[in-house]
């Protein structure tokens, strides 16, 4: 099962643990109570206290050694204590600077929350796949497990995108497909053209690559056409990268007008467009994706199962055209062989259950009425707001303060809140007033108590 007793007590005791091991309780060298008195002095079984052990050993923070017992290991700066229920963001987990501090809500987090998430899906499809464990043999195909991808298939094709299901690469999340794509299509010295702000993972992705970025500003109505057509009035570009449907960070989606003429200055000046398409089934009504006007190959679109499912089962896909097939397919093979199939049927198996469509539609309510909540709490505390979606997860707000970002940044922490600092998001990561806000996590009371201390009300007229 996903979710247990025992697996809460084991969180609950490795956050006390590492906790302890950062203010000093268990200093460096100590030696750690024995399985036995852990797990008697806890309140847990002796095989839940040995299954914390393995578990911050593989971590590197205590080591064990047979015969003597376990102990702290020697430790050059003091862990960042992340409170176990609460799923930190890996990308803003890396920034913390603040020894100690005890992370109580992740307020620009990713993701969903765990009890947001298909989790009876999963562990129903779990039991199934169980079942027939053994059916599975070797590797996989390189473009993954051919029903699933049949199923994707159809999915697209009721969003008006034709898709062949050999088109379809199946892809450890979206953040492989991205990376995939990013290496197939791109040579270093390219032109690209991304939305700022934007996703920073592709950001990151596109750099390493060695391209050369350009920028164009997100609006309500999706990216903005007119400074395009500036840029491709000197330049010549390889690749737009958009995010259609509800989009990281701003929450916005891309109107029909703007996707339309997308397409025709693809086509006018011979570039590709790469859609990420992640948030789509969030949304409340349809978005018309890039990819159902693309006559002539010139989208590949991205997807994945994170956000609707969950993050943990790392199931994506891209949506090649015929002459992107075979590089994305070979460079998959190059760096991973094939994904992983076993996941592949897991994912089928939730995405079939009858009640998943019930789940979608219960997390699309849920999401839009904490998109009003929200925004009215965040607005009260002088967030000022630039759009004001009606669904998905993302806000994106400028905070009321006269501390610099960094120091504001450093301020949340110190109080729980862990925040998303807009220079993530920028292309050019410049210092920035705006922040990213996941509504699904942002009716924590430490987030409005922090936000409360630190709100600079605005002049008079």
């Amino acid at each position: 099962m996903i979710k247990s007793s025992q697996t809460t007590h084991r969180e609950t005791l490795i956050s006390t643990l590492i906790n302890g091991i950062s203010v000093g309780d268990y200093p460096s060298g100590s030696r750690l109570p024995s399985v036995r008195r852990l797990a008697a002095q806890h309140g847990v079984s002796c095989s839940t206290a040995a299954e914390v052990y393995n578990a911050l050993t593989a971590t590197g923070c205590i080591t064990a050694r047979p015969g003597s017992g376990y102990y702290v290991a020697q430790q050059t700066t003091n862990p960042h204590a992340i409170d176990a229920s609460v799923p930190a963001d890996a990308l803003w987990e890396r920034r913390i600077e603040a020894p100690g501090a005890q992370i109580r809500v992740d307020a620009g987090g990713g993701w969903l929350p765990t009890d947001w998430q298909y989790l009876t899906g999963i562990n129903a499809a779990l039991r199934e796949v169980a079942r027939h464990a053994g059916q599975s043999e070797g590797y996989g195909s390189p473009n993954g497990y051919e029903p699933l991808r049949a199923h994707f298939a159809r999915q697209l094709s009721l969003r008006g995108i034709p898709a062949d299901p050999a088109q379809i690469v199946l892809t450890q999340g979206a953040s492989q497909a991205l990376d995939l794509v990013v290496r197939a299509l791109l040579e270093p010295g390219d032109t690209v053209v991304v939305e700022d702000p934007t996703y920073p993972p592709t950001l990151e992705l596109l750099r390493a690559r060695g391209v050369r970025l350009l920028s164009i500003e997100r609006r309500s109505n999706g990216p903005d056409i007119d400074g395009l057509t500036e840029i491709l009035k000197r330049r010549r570009i390889r690749a737009l990268f958009t995010n259609t449907t509800l989009q990281n960070p701003t929450g916005t989606s891309t109107e029909f007008d703007v996707a339309t003429r997308l397409m025709q200055m693809a086509r006018a000046h011979d570039f590709m467009l790469v859609e990420d398409d992640i948030f789509s089934e969030l949304a409340r009504s349809t978005v018309k994706p890039l990819a159902a006007l693309d006559e002539d190959g010139r989208v590949l679109y991205v997807s994945s199962i994170s956000k609707t499912v969950s993050p943990a089962l790392r199931v994506g896909y891209v949506l090649a055209p015929a002459q992107m097939l075979a590089p994305v397919i070979r460079l998959k093979t190059l760096s991973a062989l094939a994904s992983s199939e076993l996941s592949e049927r897991i994912a089928l198996s939730a995405l079939t259950q009858p009640h998943y469509r019930r789940h979608l539609e219960s997390l699309r309510r849920r999401l839009a009425d904490s998109q009003l909540r929200v925004q009215s709490a965040l607005s009260a505390h002088g967030v000022d707001l630039a759009y004001r979606p009606n669904a998905g997860m993302f806000l994106w707000g400028r905070i009321s303060s006269k501390l610099p970002a960094g120091k504001l940044w450093r301020k949340a922490v110190d109080a729980g809140v862990l925040l998303a600092p807009g220079e993530s998001f920028q292309p050019d990561g410049r210092a920035s007033p705006w922040w990213r806000f996941n509504v699904a996590h942002c009716q924590d009371g430490a987030l409005s108590r922090f936000l409360s201390t630190i709100y600079t009300e605005p002049p008079l007229a």
